[in-house]
């Protein structure tokens, strides 16, 4: 199969008889000839070829024959402009500059810094695109309190995002699982710092360091093939093509109403190019640091419906204090070694510390005997049955992540031909050193506790029992159970080799060209910790490390502290008359943890392009070819072994597609595409891995799991009325085939030679189908008479149906699926003020299926029933508001204020009986307030 990848990267278009060499080149830019327009179309009349403009407004038509053409531009928001040119020869080449809007104001240009030329430059690159694309610019990024990539995407169609303690996290497009989607920066594909995910956590990389972001929903063949839910590309700013110099300084601050506390932020772009023009740099960066927490509760394991009164068989209380710091730097470089050769050189870096504290008390109400219900109170005697067990803990963990990309290539141009070639290296790391969780137990044998459950979403503690009441926030009565020193670091790394070759053809009348190229891919990903587990060897009590959190969801009472904890840890850690290491424990949660991964892919494609009047078609085939192995650890805790496993699997993919678009009128375009993709397995999936305990009971990783795979297609319509709205719409629908999930079996059987009783690992359950519909609509009201004419709205809306049909027989829910993802953004920008408002909504998902299955010995589905309860994610409603006031050209005041109605997260546990308490967490509002300058 790497002979045919090899056949396609020096495939036939060397044959193609040679067309005239005549070419013409330009640029287009605003009225203020300073701005480059993107996405602008520059048809020639005579033969009906037409281009876009690149980033920089340049663009460049080949295969012409001497004599005279009449080039028609036009962009979204600008009047038409023509331009006639004359070639004299066969060899001739023509550039022209053009501006748009040269009879209009400045400060009424079609380019508007603020919400208007966002809008424009988003739609002018949308409806350029061979494919279905969602773009947003810089300027449309900056326009609410967003603060990072993820929750930039949030306002885009079809896309939703999926938060971490109150922060965007994971992009979701279309609302399937974030696993599914694949992202890039400046074309390089990043991996994950996550230990078990392929997911890539977008709220590392900060929202001012972008220029855009390009939301790519179906594929080309020259598009990497693992993407169902399609690609999020990162676009950083470059310095080439730049007239004037950018500069621009924003500093600001970051309140946080849950800890009232402010934070700060600043960062800085400047762009320019030297040598005539020649040489482009453009670096930006920023530094953010701002403290902030959340307040939790949550249910550990499941609820008990076997009594007069249901109840949480455990009951978590969570405190969270978070201090979060974020570096980006971003440095891309480009360099026009002539006119036709472009060499470049693009970095970016990302940095994100996370200094958390969680303070946690665990009640295990499923100990003690129940004893009666007082009304919807259920109430426990701890003198019948097991003790009432309490934990107070606390987790005080720094997590750092890293991810870094650098990527070094040219593009060359002569006639007919186009040739580019990229050579990158990306990197992600997570660490956690010396992270330290410590438990204090309490065990009561006495007196009654209660749980009341008259909202089952929101139960809350009672106390019965005043003596007991009293017992229960003593601190003398929790005891050192064990502290638990984590040091692990994930690492994943990814080097890729790239390269192109374009060849403009007519096909017969019809111009367009012909394109093959070969990539390969070699990453690396592993996961190594080292847990060490130390129990007391004498009494410890609380009361030595007592710390008072502010907890208003119900009564938390007493946690540890986390700094009299640390210091009392590393004061004594080689002290053996008062810790004592639990070595056998230790290495085995260090070992089973572990693992490397090996992944080597050979791509190579062949597409071609052909324009047939108003119909432009896209098409062809891709091959991409999969080496895979990994090793990990047998861990048999009753038998007291470790033993080393390695596995390895190889295959091979072929992925057709094709993209039709039409344009019904200047106003209307239509399109079509199909596409085949896969996503190979996470790699803590298909590690091999397990754990066995005394019991049986197996956690394990699936070295038999197979790629998922998918058929996708779209339909769309994308109507401009004017120079200032759109109206969208589409329906998608996708097949995927052998559907990953995590599953559960309580069915005693074999698997991978290992034998249990219980066995938690993943498995391909089924395929899944999903299908739904887009709508979008957004406009600017300049016709409306003034002040009204500074009004601009948008709107979008998107559903989705999916399920999954099981090889074993019926369906289940698609995990993180939502049903309805919808976005509101109002806005007004004229004069000096600039102000916006915007509602995100996100419907329920269920992110853990309740289901139990039975596998066979190599890990197929032999049968499944849906079990108890399925965990589901709640709806998600968002406002977010912002204010920004031009002082004059330079300076720039700004205030966003982010989750106004301070949304909370929650989760509950579906059960026949109705929903009850998975997880609740809230986390206040955030203000961001601050000024920008810009030269």
């Amino acid at each position: 199969m790497k002979k045919t990848i090899a056949l396609l990267g020096a495939a036939s278009i060397l044959a193609m008889s040679a067309a005239q060499a005549a070419e013409i080149t330009g640029r287009v830019t605003d009225g203020s000839k300073s701005v480059p327009l993107s996405g602008a179309e520059i048809r020639v009349q005579q033969t009906g070829q037409r281009v876009t403009t690149e980033r920089d407004g340049t663009f460049r038509i080949t295969g012409l024959e001497a004599g005279s053409y009449d080039l028609r531009i036009t962009y979204i928001g600008a009047p038409e402009a023509s331009v006639s040119v004359n070639l004299e020869d066969a060899d001739d080449i023509s550039s022209v500059e053009v501006s748009l809007g040269e009879e209009v104001e400045l400060e009424d240009s079609i380019v508007v810094i603020g919400q208007r030329g966002a809008l424009l430059r988003a739609l002018n690159e949308q409806r350029a695109a061979d494919n279905i694309v969602t773009v947003l610019s810089s300027d449309a990024i900056g326009q609410l309190p967003d603060e990072n990539v993820a929750e930039a995407t949030r306002r885009a169609l079809g896309v939703n995002v999926l938060n971490d303690q109150g922060e965007g996290r994971f992009v979701s497009i279309r609302g399937i699982d974030p696993n599914l989607n694949s992202v890039s920066v400046n074309g390089v594909r990043l991996p994950s710092p996550e230990a078990e995910d392929r997911q890539v956590p977008l709220d590392v990389i900060d929202s001012d360091v972008l220029d855009s972001i390009v939301i790519t929903k179906s594929l080309t063949p020259d598009l990497d093939g693992d993407s169902i839910g399609g690609n999020i590309e990162i676009r950083t700013l470059s310095g080439l093509g730049r007239k004037d110099p950018l500069a621009k300084l924003k500093i600001g601050g970051i309140y946080s109403e849950l800890t009232e506390e402010w934070g700060e932020k600043i960062s800085g772009t400047y762009a320019n190019n030297y040598y005539d023009g020649r040489f482009g740099v453009a670096i930006s960066g920023n530094y953010q640091s701002r403290e902030f927490g959340s307040e939790n509760k949550e249910v550990d394991g499941g609820w008990d419906f076997d009594n007069a009164v249901s109840f949480a068989e455990e009951y978590e209380l969570r405190d969270y204090l978070i201090t979060r710091e974020r570096t980006n730097l971003a440095l891309n470089l480009d360099y026009m070694l002539s006119d036709n050769y472009r060499v470049y050189l693009n970095s970016q870096y990302s940095d994100f510390e996370d200094q958390e504290f969680r303070s946690r008390v665990e009640n295990k109400f499923e100990d003690p005997d129940f004893a009666r219900a007082d009304g919807n109170v259920a109430v426990f005697d701890a003198s019948t049955g097991d003790p009432f067990e309490v934990d107070r803990d606390i987790k005080d963990r720094l997590e750092t992540q890293e991810i870094y990309s650098i990527a070094a290539g040219g593009e060359w141009t002569k006639d007919i031909w186009q040739i580019d070639y990229q050579v990158s290296f990306a990197y992600a790391e997570e660490a956690e050193p010396n992270r330290l969780d410590t438990d204090f137990r309490g065990e009561f044998d006495s007196g009654e506790f209660g749980l009341n459950v008259s909202d089952p979403l929101n139960p809350v503690l009672a106390f019965p029992d005043s003596a007991a009441e009293a017992a229960y926030f003593d601190t003398d009565n929790y005891e050192l159970n064990a502290i638990e020193l984590t040091n692990g670091i994930s690492e994943d790394e990814e080097t890729a080799f790239t390269f192109n070759v374009r060849k403009d053809v007519m096909f017969g009348e019809n111009p367009g060209f012909i394109k093959t190229g070969l990539k390969y891919r070699t990453r690396e990903k592993s996961y190594d910790q080292d847990l060490d587990i130390y129990e007391p060897v004498n009494d410890v009590l609380l009361t030595d490390f007592a710390n008072i959190v502010d907890y208003p969801l119900d009564r938390i009472g007493t946690t540890p502290s986390a700094g009299a904890v640390r210091d009392f840890f590393f004061a004594n850690i080689n002290n053996t008359a008062v810790l004592e290491l639990e070595a056998d424990d230790s290495l085995v949660e260090s070992r089973v943890a572990d693992y490397d991964a090996e992944e080597d892919i050979w791509a190579g494609y062949l597409m071609a392009q052909a324009d047939i009047n108003n119909l432009r078609l896209t098409g062809g085939l891709r091959i991409e070819d999969t080496d895979y192995s990994a090793s990990g650890f047998l861990v048999d805790e009753d038998a007291a072994t470790i033993t080393q496993i390695t596995t390895g699997d190889s295959y091979t993919d072929v992925l057709p597609s094709v993209n039709a678009r039409y344009e019904f009128s200047e106003n209307l375009i239509g399109r079509a595409a199909y596409f085949a993709s896969i996503i190979r397995p996470n790699f803590n999936e298909v590690a091999p891995r397990a754990l066995t305990n005394e019991d049986n009971e197996v956690e394990a990783g699936n070295p038999d799991l197979d790629r998922a795979e998918a058929d996708s297609f779209d339909l769309s319509l994308e109507y401009y009325p004017d120079n200032s709205s759109v109206i969208q719409g589409g329906i998608f629908y996708k097949n995927i085939e052998n559907f990953i999930s995590t599953v559960f079996s309580e069915t005693a059987g074999t698997f991978n030679g290992i034998t249990y009783e219980e066995l938690a690992t993943s498995a391909n359950i089924g395929d899944a189908e999903v299908w739904g519909i887009e709508f979008g609509y957004q406009r600017t009201f300049d016709a409306l008479p003034a002040p009204w004419d500074g009004l601009l709205a948008g709107v979008n809306f998107t559903y989705v149906d999916a399920d999954v049909e099981l090889d074993a027989g019926g369906t289940v829910a698609l995990p993180n699926q939502s049903e309805y993802v919808a976005n509101l953004i109002v806005g007004y920008d004229k004069g000096p003020w600039d102000l916006r408002a915007a509602v995100s909504y996100r419907d329920e998902y269920v992110d853990e299926l309740g289901a139990e299955i039975e596998l066979d010995a190599q890990g197929g589905v032999v049968s499944f029933s849906q079990g108890d309860f399925n965990r589901v994610v709640l709806d998600h409603t968002q406002i977010d508001l912002s204010a920004k006031y031009k002082i004059n050209d330079n300076f720039k005041l700004f205030i966003d204020y982010k989750n106004t109605t301070d949304e909370p997260f929650q989760a509950a546990q579906r059960y026949s009986q109705g929903d009850f308490l998975g997880q609740f967490e809230e986390y206040g509002y955030t203000i961001n307030a601050g000024l920008v300058y810009k030269y």
